[in-house]
C-alpha cells in the first residue's frame, strides 16, 4: 500500500477522480463528502472494485469542530494517514457583478473556500507532526484551490477572494511543513468539465477553441487534475514544495 488518503469533496468530480486515481496508485482512500449519499458510495465502491480499499467518511469538513472527528474516523478504519487532499469547496452562492456581492455570498466562499481549509490543514498537520515517521513513508498535502486565485472575474468576486485566500493557505503550511519532512503543493485547475461547472462550460469551451482563452483548445476532465495529484501523493514529484501547479491548459501562462 502507497499510503492513507483523506480526499474531501470526492463523491463526485475532480475529488471524485482523485480519490480513484489514488486508489488505482495503491492507497487506501477515505473517502469524504458533506454527507453520505449515491454518489460517495459509488466512488468507495468503484475503488474497491478496481484495486483498492475505501471507505466513506461523511462530513462537512468546513466544520473546524468537526475535523478531527472525521479524521479520527478514518484512521480508526484506515490506519494512520499519510496524504491529505483538500479538494472540498464551494462555488459562489450566485453570480453577480462585483457591486451587488453580499455579506452572506461572501461568507459563504471564505468559509468553503479559505476558513475550512485553513483548520482541515492545520488539523492534519498537527496529527502529522504528533507521532514518528520512522518508515521514511512519503508524506503530502495537496490544496486544490483554482486559477480564479489570480484571475480576476467580477462577476464572481466572492469565489475569487476565497480562492486566492485558499493560495495563501497552501504557501503558509509549506512553510511551516516542508522543514518537517511533508511535501505541500498547491494545485490549480482551470476550466475543468464537472457537474458543477456545467452551467458555464459550453461558454468557456467557445472561448477556448474560438477565442484562444487556453493555450490548449479543449476544456480540461478530473482526470487531468487527478493525474497531477496522485503524482504528488505517491512522491513523485521530489524537491517540488510550496509549488503552484496550474492545471489548466495555459490558461492562466501570462501572454502579451
Amino acid at each position: 500500500m502507497s499510503g492513507i488518503a483523506f480526499v474531501s469533496g470526492a463523491s463526485r468530480g475532480i475529488g471524485r477522480a482523485i480519490a480513484l486515481e489514488l486508489g488505482r496508485r495503491g492507497f487506501a482512500v477515505a473517502v469524504n463528502g458533506r454527507t453520505e449519499t449515491a454518489a460517495m458510495d459509488a466512488t468507495v465502491a468503484e475503488i474497491e472494485r478496481t484495486v483498492g480499499r475505501a471507505v466513506p467518511v461523511p462530513g462537512d469538513v468546513s466544520d473546524p469542530e468537526l475535523v478531527p472527528i472525521l479524521l479520527d474516523a478514518a484512521e480508526a478504519q484506515l490506519g494512520p494517514l499519510t496524504t491529505l487532499v483538500a479538494n472540498a469547496g464551494a462555488g459562489p452562492m450566485r453570480r453577480a457583478d462585483l457591486l451587488e456581492v453580499t455579506p452572506d455570498g461572501l461568507s459563504h466562499c471564505l468559509v468553503a473556500n479559505t476558513i475550512g481549509p485553513f483548520f482541515l490543514l492545520q488539523t492534519f498537520a498537527k496529527r502529522l507532526l504528533g507521532r514518528p515517521n520512522a518508515d521514511g513513508t512519503h508524506r503530502s498535502i495537496t490544496l486544490i484551490s483554482s486559477a480564479n486565485a489570480i484571475a480576476a472575474s467580477p462577476n464572481k468576486g466572492d469565489y475569487c477572494v476565497s480562492k486566492a485566500g485558499a493560495a495563501m493557505v497552501a504557501k503558509l503550511f509549506a512553510q511551516r511543513l516542508s522543514p518537517e519532512g511533508i511535501q505541500v503543493v498547491d494545485v490549480r485547475p482551470g476550466v475543468i468539465e464537472t457537474d458543477l461547472s456545467a452551467s458555464v462550460v459550453d461558454a468557456y469551451r467557445r472561448r477556448i477553441v474560438e477565442e484562444g482563452l487556453a493555450l490548449e483548445p479543449r476544456v480540461g476532465q478530473p482526470k487531468d487534475v487527478a493525474r497531477v495529484v496522485g503524482s504528488v501523493a505517491s512522491g513523485d514529484l521530489p524537491y517540488v514544495t510550496g509549488s503552484v501547479i496550474a492545471v489548466d491548459g495555459g490558461l492562466s501562462m501570462e501572454r502579451f
